[in-house]
């Protein structure tokens, strides 16, 4: 049987929704069914992450004159509209022409935002005309606050650990009150471990696990992550490749969504790791469907996400970022993608894949292809 043809042209957020002219919408912007959204007239902006409930209405413009006057007034008056990022507009609420509704604000069902009405930000709105009656942050009582956890595994990084730590703590001083370092310490046979434990004694915001012996990429990130404590958890090498002041890159670009993933730009690696980078997710698209521009050791998350994920893959082989991100696809988990440059390492030698943690993350991705089904 056809689909009913209903009339209105297709737009990516709902079938069901009239999205007229070309308004400017958002990242993460969800839209419910019979909805007008009316950018026809004149300009209208969404901001990121709102929430769009069903049979809302959101308008540039009015023919009531035009009606009433039985046409002697000729035009469609209309003026720009603009909806703040992160705001919840409620079933059936209408928004009329020239209104401004502040960031994270809350329009409740059935409110009808007069024209010209300015909103400030974190806002309820209720009623007919629709009035403030409150703040929108009491929604935050039961909320996480921003905290941070900065994990980073280590093997044999003595010439670069310090430096690395010290410019985490550095970055996050400036942007967080909530934060902690966490460095896994992956069996190290150099001095690594020696300077983490120096670390940590002087700043009680380093913590560090020490492995007795080399677990392997995923055992030592596995640790990090399981060991984390605040709500986000940013992964970062210990080599000093990723520039600590971009964190607030992906801090940013994570709001509205629950995982941030990292890709380079700029990048002056070795052929042989550009080779083997490129053939590693050639097969990450081939066994799992992952299209991200690329899965790299620079990744933001939400400490829930992770908690509701699991790890089945060797710990000696590459395949926990693939095999976490697949889940947390699988769940309905919201991704986004952030640039980063990156840094060439200035001391140290590169603990790239070698032939054998090649071959076995290999065996590892077609294990776990052929029992991905089962995964929760």
């Amino acid at each position: 049987m056809d689909e009913f043809d209903h009339g209105i042209p297709k737009n990516k957020y709902n079938p069901h929704a009239l999205i007229a002219g070309n308004p400017k919408i958002g990242e993460n912007v969800w839209i419910g069914p019979f909805c007008l959204i009316d950018g026809l007239h004149n300009f209208l902006e969404i901001g990121r992450g709102c929430n769009i409930s069903s049979g809302a209405q959101i308008l540039t413009h009015s023919t009531v004159t035009r009606c009433i006057s039985e046409r002697r007034y000729s035009k469609i008056d209309s003026k720009p509209t603009v909806v703040g990022e992160f705001c919840f507009i409620g079933t059936n609420a209408v928004i009329l022409m020239g209104s401004k509704i502040g960031h994270h604000s809350v329009v409740a069902a059935g409110a009808v935002v007069s024209q010209n009405s300015v909103v400030p930000p974190y806002s309820v709105v209720a009623g007919v005309p629709a009035k403030v009656i409150g703040s929108s942050k009491k929604y935050f009582k039961n909320v996480s606050s921003v905290s941070i956890s900065v994990v980073i595994p280590a093997f044999n990084e003595e010439e670069n650990v310090e430096r690395v730590v010290g410019q985490a703590i550095s970055e996050l001083k400036k942007k967080v009150k909530d934060y902690e370092v966490l460095v896994v310490d992956d069996g190290s046979t150099d001095k690594t471990g020696k300077i983490l434990d120096k670390i940590s004694k002087k700043n009680r915001r380093v913590r560090v696990l020490h492995h007795k012996k080399n677990k392997g990429f995923t055992g030592a990130i596995l640790s990090c992550y399981r060991n984390a404590k605040k709500h986000l958890i940013f992964l970062a090498p210990a080599d000093g490749e990723f520039d600590f002041k971009e964190l607030e890159k992906f801090v940013d670009g994570i709001r509205g969504f629950d995982v941030a993933v990292g890709y380079r730009v700029g990048s002056t690696r070795s052929i042989f790791r550009k080779i083997n980078s490129k053939g590693f997710h050639l097969l990450t698209r081939f066994f799992f469907g992952i299209k991200f521009r690329e899965i790299s050791a620079v990744i933001l998350w939400r400490k829930p996400v992770l908690d509701s994920l699991s790890v089945t893959s060797d710990e000696s082989a590459a395949l926990i970022e693939p095999e976490l991100i697949y889940q947390a696809l699988k769940k309905g988990y919201k991704f986004t993608e952030v640039p980063f440059r990156f840094t060439a390492r200035i001391a140290g030698e590169s603990k790239g894949a070698g032939v054998r943690m090649i071959i076995r993350t290999f065996f590892e991705m077609l294990k776990f292809w052929l029992n991905k089904d089962k995964t929760n």
